[in-house]
């Protein structure tokens, strides 16, 4: 990937630590001064691996939607529950 191609207007970017400037996320190099980005988080760049997709994310707050409507069922089923029980 070359510097005009990752310092596109749709492409996050990130200020230099060394020199200030704003240079993409998708690079590991500064566009300006070309030190190393090495304070970028692994999770942003480009290439990284390892990390969520976005249907394992979807997936994943799907699960926890799930989850929590069955506490919420089983909560309301115990508070009935200890109701009818004392009358």
């Amino acid at each position: 990937m070359t510097v005009a191609d990752a310092n596109d207007a749709a492409s996050p970017t990130i200020a230099c630590p060394h020199c200030n400037e704003q240079t993409s996320l998708q690079l590991t190099d500064c566009a300006a001064c070309g030190r190393p980005l090495d304070i970028v988080d692994p999770q942003w760049s480009a290439g990284s691996a390892g990390g969520a997709t976005g249907a394992s994310k979807v997936l994943m707050g799907i699960g926890c939607a799930v989850l929590v409507v069955i506490a919420a069922g089983v909560a309301s089923f115990v508070a009935c529950f200890a109701a009818f029980r004392g009358s």
